[in-house]
């Protein structure tokens, strides 16, 4: 099993060709939705991969990239919503979309069983998404073929 952690410089992706094997691969995003084209880019690197007939685990979104799983976010006039982008990927995909759970309670974004703990009005989280430890991140590492960070 090969494991590394990739730039963000995966050109025309063609890394994910050189595979002679169905591998395995689980994303990690640490960037906010809204500026930049990390989120653009890890999901046309998914929809490569899936094309090629690759496997993902799972996407892990740490730091401000669990903005795209808060419900109560509105995408700026003229863009799409990335929160909805992921989840019509996912159920493509068939993986699962893990915000990283304290850097999404910081940022308020909490499930169901978050908001009765800390007492808040109801759940922020995006249908589609669920709140995951860094465990699961380290159960990411362990058993992909390639963590592939954007």
């Amino acid at each position: 099993m090969r494991r590394c952690q990739e730039s963000r410089t995966i050109s025309g992706y063609s890394n994910i060709q050189n595979f002679s094997f169905m591998a395995s691969f689980s994303l990690l995003l640490t960037e906010s939705p809204f500026p930049g084209t990390s989120h653009q880019q890890a999901q046309d690197f998914i929809r490569a991969a899936l094309a090629l007939g690759h496997q993902i685990q799972r996407v892990f979104f740490y730091q401000d990239a669990v903005l795209c799983g808060n419900n109560r976010i509105q995408a700026p006039q003229g863009q799409q919503d990335v929160g909805e982008q992921w989840r019509q990927l996912a159920k493509v995909g068939q993986f699962p979309l893990q915000l990283c759970i304290a850097n999404s309670i910081r940022r308020g974004i909490v499930d169901a069983q978050e908001s009765e703990r800390y007492g808040l009005s109801g759940a922020t989280i995006k249908s589609g998404f669920e709140l995951a430890g860094l465990g699961e991140m380290a159960d990411a590492t362990t058993n992909s073929d390639r963590l592939v960070e954007f």
